[in-house]
């Protein structure tokens, strides 16, 4: 199997089982932080199957994510990516949860939920309590926010499109309407070209984000400001004839 056909799930699932192979396995001390962890050096993937067991108690499970934190913290290359590796299976269920819920290409919103749960791990402190249910929760409210922020996107692009048809029968071609948004001031000319490639050519918006020089965040901000000011702007002048 290719990379690109890989979610970010799971390349770090990938990566995290070279991180946990024979001979140079990551390990905790099972002895050093007790808690009901075995009393030896006990490998990373051993643990990740110890903490999914329903008898394991929530004292071994905070007891290893304290460790994780810290040590994500004080050497983030390779214990950002082992953190990450042990939340797989949590970060897998969030996506089924949220995945009905969202429109666009699901590998985006396994991207927005190993982000979620990297945000969360880098504001931690390993010593608080519960860690685990900051980051899951973490993880959780960026994909939920995510899809929000998604479907809000698809309606207002229905709308933008919706009224675009209906000024198109004033105005004539598409491009003739971002051309004269331009000259009302409604859009500048970076924004009507954003329009242009993700309304009217049907481009990606990360493609289109890497051609401006924009992060996908930068773009999708930046491409919403615009279908606001464009809506607006079509909605003034749309006569009620043509609605």
């Amino acid at each position: 199997m290719q990379d690109r056909a890989l979610s970010c799930l799971d390349v770090v699932e990938r990566r995290f089982a070279e991180l946990t192979t024979f001979p140079n396995a990551l390990a905790l001390d099972g002895v050093r932080l007790g808690c009901g962890l075995p009393s030896r050096l006990e490998p990373l993937d051993e643990i990740r199957v110890l903490l999914l067991k329903r008898q394991t108690i929530w004292l071994t499970k905070d007891a290893v994510w304290k460790e994780l934190v810290r040590r994500a913290h004080e050497e983030p290359e390779p214990w950002t990516m082992a953190a990450a590796g042990m939340m797989v299976p949590g970060l897998k269920h969030i996506a089924g949860k949220l995945n009905p819920r969202y429109p666009g290409d699901k590998a985006d919103l396994d991207s927005e939920i190993l982000e979620g749960f990297l945000q969360a791990l880098d504001l931690a402190e390993d010593d608080q309590p519960k860690v685990y249910s900051q980051l899951y929760y973490g993880a959780f409210r960026n994909g939920h926010e995510a899809c929000n922020r998604e479907n809000r996107l698809r309606r207002q692009n229905t709308a933008i499109d919706d009224a675009i048809r209906i000024r198109r029968k004033v105005n004539g071609h598409p491009d003739l309407i971002l051309a004269d948004a331009v000259l009302g001031s409604a859009l500048t000319e970076e924004q009507a070209g954003l329009l242009s490639a993700v309304h009217l050519d049907g481009e990606n918006r990360h493609v289109v984000a890497g051609r401006c020089g924009l992060s996908r965040y930068g773009c999708q901000e930046e491409l919403a400001r615009a279908e606001r000011k464009l809506l607006g702007f079509l909605n003034d002048r749309i006569p009620d004839s043509a609605a």
